[in-house]
């Protein structure tokens, strides 16, 4: 499937929307949670989002990680969660599914795009506001 565009635009030609992006692994610090959080704050008040996993922010998306060595539940059908809070879909960039020989397959069951490194700069110039996690 091919990452789309869309959203309405300020006057500097800014989509006004909030791109979340994932770079690190599910595990090993509260990035991942702090970031889901976030999204979910984010799309309860309804404000445009757009959720991108890239690096080893991919992994996050793994289906079957079970409950994390904290407790932290299942990241991975936490972010599955998202898009029935409104989300219409989940970002990856396909060169870093591949470096890490996965495919779509093994991700969990959601809306999932595959982007370019390309795609994912101009998707970064193009939002309001970039929120790395």
């Amino acid at each position: 499937m091919e990452a789309g565009a869309g959203g309405a635009q300020d006057a500097a030609g800014k989509e006004n929307c909030v791109l979340i992006m994932f770079r690190r692994p599910p595990y090993g610090s509260v990035m991942a949670v702090e970031g889901f959080r976030m999204a979910e704050a984010l799309l309860a008040f309804q404000v445009p989002l757009k959720v991108v996993f890239a690096e080893d922010g991919v992994l996050n998306l793994l289906k079957g990680q079970g409950n994390g060595p904290l407790g932290m539940g299942d990241l991975g059908k936490a972010f599955a969660g998202l898009h029935s809070s409104g989300l219409p879909e989940l970002l990856v960039v396909r060169d870093d599914l591949d470096a890490r020989k996965l495919s779509p397959a093994d991700l969990v069951d959601a809306p999932v795009t595959l982007v370019s490194a390309c795609h994912l700069r101009k998707l970064m110039e193009e939002s309001r506001v970039v929120i790395p996690f």
